[in-house]
């Protein structure tokens, strides 16, 4: 399982926004934080870890939403059941990041 957070339609340059997250990389001209955490991880755990990367940043993030960047978060490859705890959506919500599930 892949699960990741992207920040897409940046507004300034794409290099300052990279050195103030932590672990970001960048892919073309999107800012993608992927969880470390294993397969055996489940979805929620995932998020949780994503977002203690990302709280302490949300002033930020808030920030470049509102000049027009979208976040999203993606699980890739994920497996059945998922459960979502009361914790795991705390970042969607906040951030207002759409999630989504692929094969």
């Amino acid at each position: 399982m892949d699960v990741t957070f992207r920040i897409s339609g940046i507004p300034s340059t794409a290099d300052a926004t990279r050195k103030r997250i932590p672990f970001a990389v960048l892919k073309g001209t999107d800012l993608v934080l992927k969880s470390p955490l294993g397969p055996d991880a489940s979805v929620n755990e995932h998020l949780v870890w994503l977002w203690g990367m990302l709280k302490h940043r949300r002033r930020y993030l808030k920030s470049l939403a509102a000049q027009g960047a979208k976040m999203t978060a993606q699980v890739k490859g994920f497996r059945r059941p998922i459960e979502i705890k009361p914790n795991g959506p705390e970042m969607l919500h906040l951030l207002g990041v759409t999630l989504t599930f692929t094969d």
